[in-house]
């Protein structure tokens, strides 16, 4: 089940889902949606900007022709800032490649922040995943994760309501990094919040309709 469709096909599970999404957002007459806006925009003003985990995680993010773009650049010099500062830290880089590339976002971060410094002895690459669920999902898998131990997830604050929605409901324990030190507006920050509101009203309505169907393959993808 695809509730999470920034890269790659999506599923029938996801297909349905988002059919029902829609249907709760014209019914909910946009309220359901001006929610999670809401969400998102209270996570992205008051995330923190400094962590003192010694088990990072950053995302990473589609390559551009150039290779990394600017939300990846402030993912990824975050990340050095925190690694450089913390010795004893250690690194798990997710993302996969995008169609018809030969690099994998895990591996253009790696080379980034070999290039600041950090020993390549400390990060990991999960080079499957596609989106944020799956980024999340496989993270679950290579962790070896303790109550006592949360892993920092670095990101750009307009993503990271999602990140933790997904995060929470699959059990893994996290604080939250934003990338900048705070929030600006821009023009390109409303729709990019919009559509993080989307992404986890669809995460929502799907997870909530398959715990009302009894569906166990289709909450495991989410749990």
């Amino acid at each position: 089940m695809q509730f999470d469709p920034e890269r790659g096909a999506i599923d029938w599970d996801g297909l349905w889902t988002f059919g029902l999404s829609l249907i709760l957002l014209i019914v909910g007459i946009g309220i359901p949606l001006l929610i999670s806006l809401i969400y998102v925009y209270r996570t992205a003003k008051s995330a923190p900007n400094e962590c003192h985990c010694d088990s990072l995680l950053v995302f990473g993010k589609r390559l551009t022709k150039q290779g990394i773009d600017q939300d990846y650049h402030l993912r990824l010099e975050k990340t050095a800032e925190l690694m450089l500062n913390n010795p004893s830290s250690t690194l798990l880089l997710v993302g996969g490649a995008a169609p018809g590339e030969d690099v994998t976002e895990a591996q253009a971060g790696r080379d980034y922040l070999i290039g600041k410094g950090i020993e390549e002895s400390r990060l990991r690459l999960e080079q499957q995943s596609q989106n944020t669920l799956e980024n999340l999902q496989h993270a679950r898998t290579m962790l070896s994760q303790q109550d006592a131990y949360p892993v920092a997830l670095i990101s750009n604050r307009y993503h990271l309501a999602r990140i933790s929605t997904i995060a929470t409901s699959l059990s893994l324990n996290h604080q939250l990094c934003a990338s900048e030190a705070e929030l600006r507006f821009s023009p390109l920050l409303l729709p990019r919040m919009i559509i993080e509101g989307w992404y986890i009203l669809w995460f929502n309505t799907g997870k909530s309709w398959s715990r009302l169907i009894r569906s166990e393959r289709m909450l495991n993808r989410v749990t």
